[in-house]
Order: C-alpha cells, then sequence, then structure tokens
C-alpha cells in the first residue's frame, strides 16, 4: 500500500507539552525506583513488624507510579492521519512522538457523511444517543490553514471521528468516497474564510 496523503496534528503548544510530559516522566521514573527500593528492603528485614511498613510503602509508590504513567499518556499528544492509494484513512494517536497506536482504519467508501464541524449538521450528528464521537486531535482551536473536519462511518454501530486537518485531506478523501457523503452545506475553507472576514 502506497502513501497517498499524511498530515499530523499536533498540540499547538508543543514546547509546553513536552516539557510538562517530561516533568511527569521523571517524577514517575522516581515513583518506580522508590517502590522497588521498598519491596527489596521489605523483603531483607526479617522483623515483622518493620516488614509490613516497607510493604505498605513499596504499593504506594506502585500507585503513584501508575497514576503518573496513565497521567503522562494523555500530555503532548498528536494525531496522524494516513489515506493511502486503496482508499483507507487511518488514524494514529501518538505520544510524546514514540508510542504510536493506530485508532481505527476506515475505508472511504464507507463514509456516510463528511464535513466542517462548524455546520449544523455536526451539531445534530454528535447529539444523536446511538453515535459515539471521537476527537482525534489534541486542540480545541484549529491551527493556521487547518479546519475541524467530522467523519461519520458506522463501524459495530454509528461512530463519528473529529480530525484537525487542512482541506487538501478531505480533498483526497471525496476521490475514494461517494459524492453523496459530502455535507450539502459543506463551503471551501478559503471562501469560508473570506466571509468571515466580511462579517
Amino acid at each position: 500500500m502506497e502513501g497517498l496523503y499524511e498530515e499530523c496534528s499536533k498540540p499547538l503548544e508543543e514546547e509546553k507539552c513536552l516539557k510538562k510530559y517530561n516533568t511527569i516522566h521523571v517524577f514517575s521514573q522516581i515513583f518506580l525506583w522508590l517502590a522497588i527500593i521498598m519491596l527489596f528492603a521489605g523483603l531483607f528485614i526479617f522483623r515483622m513488624d518493620v516488614i509490613w511498613f516497607f510493604l505498605i510503602e513499596c504499593v504506594f509508590f506502585v500507585v503513584l507510579w501508575l497514576v503518573f504513567n496513565k497521567w503522562k499518556s494523555g500530555v503532548n499528544v498528536s494525531y496522524d492521519y494516513c489515506l493511502v492509494s486503496e482508499g483507507e484513512l487511518r488514524i494514529s494517536r501518538v505520544v510524546n512522538v514514540d508510542s504510536r497506536k493506530l485508532v481505527v482504519k476506515i475505508q472511504c467508501e464507507d463514509i456516510l457523511q463528511i464535513g466542517d464541524i462548524d455546520n449544523g449538521n455536526y451539531e445534530r450528528l454528535a447529539s444523536d444517543p446511538n453515535t459515539k464521537t471521537e476527537i482525534c486531535t489534541s486542540n480545541e482551536e484549529a491551527a493556521e490553514n487547518k479546519f475541524f473536519m467530522y467523519i461519520l462511518v458506522e463501524n459495530e454501530g454509528k461512530k463519528l471521528y473529529v480530525l484537525e486537518c487542512r482541506e487538501q485531506l478531505l480533498v483526497y478523501i471525496m476521490q475514494y468516497a461517494n459524492r453523496s457523503a459530502l455535507e450539502r452545506e459543506y463551503v471551501k475553507q478559503d471562501k469560508k474564510k473570506k466571509m468571515q472576514e466580511n462579517a
């Protein structure tokens, strides 16, 4: 399979997120080492009245390590969108550049609806209790020259994915999707920008 188009949605404050991730990572490693030290200390002390203290401390530091690891997994998150030549869109979640997990593979021909979240269709689709929404971006505001695009698919129930991308991704997707999938209210991004400037 050949990659046709690739794009990445990175946090707008990427440097700040990286610093936060590294700080949390350091603390998680400290808690892990403290847990190991307490475990070994508890194993080599043969007095029952003291061993419980070390084992309780070990459990405490393991819990802190788990909490910080969970916290770390939600910091400095970006998303990759890759459209391959067979008309398959792959969305991956990337934590701190080096940990990648596939979120979903979408066959473009299976897309029920695609459009701009600024249009009313998105609110209607997102409010449907039978539709599960998955946000595939870390940003609440789109980066320059990007917009928030939604994709509705039938994947073990209806799922609504929100991506932060350039309009070029939508153009490529529409080469494989049914023409009727594009929402009727869709306005090209350059035209939308001019309308907002004139308003």
